[in-house]
């Protein structure tokens, strides 16, 4: 195999692997699954480089970076579509606008996405309210920081 597909081949392998890892969940949720499986599959082709006396183990740790940025952006950007998510309500055919809010709200609502922050460990709930946890604390630092 050519030494420009090794790259291609592993981060298509990291992208399957990933849409395993993340089953049911959202991800910015299993993003830590997802990071591992990509530092791994990375990780794992530098090594077969190296052992075979190929060049180029820098250059494929840069085309990695990018990537795995571009594919996070791209499916990070699918999956909290509100636009995408009310054309796939709509594929089987019209529906009234009223309805289409109806199901888009009983299917990715507020109690669905209050529910992935709780699952993802982002907030807590206290027999008063819902609270964020330091792992949530530490996201909105970084975000803050992006802005």
């Amino acid at each position: 195999m050519s030494l420009l597909l090794w790259p291609i081949v592993a981060f298509l392998a990291a992208m399957f692997l990933s849409e395993i890892a993340l089953k049911e969940t959202k991800l910015q949720t299993g993003l830590a699954k997802v990071l591992m499986v990509h530092a791994v599959m990375a990780g794992l082709l530098v090594v077969y480089l190296l052992v075979n006396h190929r060049p180029g183990s820098f250059a494929v740790l840069i085309f990695w970076a990018g990537a795995f940025l571009t594919w996070f952006g791209v499916r990070s950007h699918m999956e909290s579509s509100i636009l995408l998510r009310m054309l796939f309500l709509l594929r089987k055919g019209a529906i009234s606008r009223s309805i289409l809010i109806e199901n888009y709200e009983s299917h990715y609502g507020e109690a669905q996405r209050l529910e992935e922050l709780f699952r993802g460990g982002l907030l807590q709930r206290t027999p008063s309210a819902a609270v964020v946890t330091p792992k949530g604390k530490f996201i909105l630092r970084i975000v803050s920081i992006l802005k």
